[in-house]
C-alpha cells in the first residue's frame, strides 16, 4: 500500500510559524522537489538533514501543516521514550527515486493513500527496526538497490 521511495534532502528549513517542525525540499527524481514538512526541529538541525538520502513515503495526500503544503512522510525511527528520533539511513549507492521493496510482496502500492481510512496507521504498527538497527515491515527489510534501509537504534518504532 505505501510506496516508499529514496529522497535526497536538497535543503532544510525551520518552519515559520512553527518551532517542532522543520520544512525539507527533497528530490525523488521527479520533475520538480517535494516540499515535506516533518517534526523533526527536537531532534535534528536543518543543517544535519541537508544532502541526506532519506526513505521518504510518497503517495500520501499532500496536506497543509501550519499553512505549509506538505507532500509526503520522511519515515524516522525512534526510541521507546520517543527521546531519540534520526530519519532512516538509505545505504550508500541507493538511487534517489527508487522504490523501496519487501522479499516477498510485489504489491502495487495505493496511488495516494485514504487519510480517512488510516491505512499509514495500520501499517506503522509493524515497522520496526530489528536487533542490528535494519528497517522492517513484520521482519522484513525495507531493501534497495545497494542494501537494506537502517537505524542507529536497534529495536525502534518507525514512523
Amino acid at each position: 500500500m505505501l510506496k516508499l521511495q529514496i529522497g535526497h534532502i536538497k535543503k532544510a528549513w525551520k518552519h515559520p510559524s512553527a518551532e517542532s517542525l522543520l520544512v525539507e525540499e527533497i528530490d525523488v527524481g521527479e520533475a520538480k522537489c517535494r516540499q515535506v514538512v516533518s517534526g523533526l526541529a527536537k531532534f535534528c538541525s536543518p543543517e544535519q538533514l541537508t544532502n541526506r538520502l532519506v526513505v521518504l513515503v510518497t503517495n500520501m495526500k499532500p496536506s497543509k501543516l501550519r499553512d505549509i503544503t506538505s507532500e509526503g512522510m520522511v519515515l524516522c525511527a525512534s526510541n521507546e521514550d520517543h527521546t531519540v528520533v534520526e530519519p532512516l539511513i538509505a545505504p550508500e549507492g541507493a538511487k534517489v527515486g527508487e522504490c523501496i521493496s519487501f522479499a516477498g510482496h510485489d504489491g502495487k502500492p495505493e496511488d495516494v493513500l485514504n487519510p480517512k481510512k488510516k491505512q499509514f496507521e495500520k501499517i506503522a504498527v509493524n515497522l520496526f527496526t530489528d536487533d542490528k538497527g535494519v528497517a522492517t515491515f513484520k521482519g522484513i527489510p525495507f531493501m534497495t538497490s545497494a542494501g537494506p534501509c537502517t537505524s542507529s537504534i536497534p529495536r525502534a518504532t518507525v514512523k
